[in-house]
């Protein structure tokens, strides 16, 4: 009588290529979800850097169009300081190291120290501009600065005058756009000026800029409106 045979234990090739295969899915679908929770974070991460930017670029605006001043005076000195003039032709960006978007007199501020907008008030110019280090090269974004000269451009004023006083709104800006709004409709440039004369409306409803920029690496549109208070604005023609 034959002892009998002892049966093997052990997993067949086949057992061993599927638990190789479920193992693979198993990492596959970890790292998918990992992804999408990496890039669901920069995403987040990119949307709080632009709220962020444009929550400055809008407070900004807002502040400067409400603190508006503009005075008609016959004088050349006082009209060219009170002049409101800005645009742009084009919403890609010019090879210009500095592009000029608006210019307007506030009493508007963003400086701590600061006199009493009773006592002074401030040209404020707002403007596109090659990244420092970057004069005179080619480059496919600019920044959004604003900029503030304290006591305007009065001839009277101290000769003297501080230097302008500057605040990058937007790092990286790569198309931007400005329109003026009337009673009537849009224009891409304004000169307060030169309507005067022309017998127009002297001043815009409202201001809007638009465009995109880098954010955290990621591009997205962006856009600011403000409207001017109505006690500055020109009722008529020849205002």
């Amino acid at each position: 009588m034959s002892a009998p045979r002892r049966q093997e234990s052990g997993f067949t090739l086949v057992e061993v290529l599927l638990a190789m295969l479920i193992g693979a899915l198993v990492m596959l679908g970890s790292y998918s979800v990992t992804s999408q929770v990496i890039g669901l974070s920069e995403d987040v991460r990119s949307n709080l850097a632009a709220e962020d930017a444009l929550d400055i670029l809008r407070l900004a605006l807002d502040n400067d169009l409400g603190s508006l001043i503009w005075v008609e005076s016959p004088k050349q000195g006082t009209s060219e300081s009170m002049a409101f003039y800005g645009g742009r032709q084009e919403t890609a960006l010019s090879g210009q190291d500095e592009e000029l978007l608006l210019s307007l007199a506030s009493a508007a501020s963003l400086d701590p120290g600061a006199p009493f907008p009773s006592q002074a008030f401030n040209r404020v110019t707002y403007l596109l501009r090659k990244p420092p280090g970057k004069d005179g090269e080619k480059t496919d974004t600019r920044q959004l600065v604003r900029r503030e000269l304290p006591a305007a451009t009065l001839a009277w004023r101290d000769a003297a005058r501080p230097r302008a006083r500057e605040t990058v709104l937007v790092e990286a800006v790569s198309a931007c756009a400005i329109l003026f709004l009337d009673q009537t409709a849009s224009q891409t440039t304004w000169d307060s000026q030169a309507r005067r004369q022309a017998r127009q409306t002297t001043l815009p409803v409202q201001v809007r800029l638009a465009g995109t920029a880098v954010f955290s690496g990621k591009t997205r549109h962006f856009e600011a409106r403000s409207a001017l208070p109505s006690r500055n604005l020109a009722v008529g023609k020849g205002r």
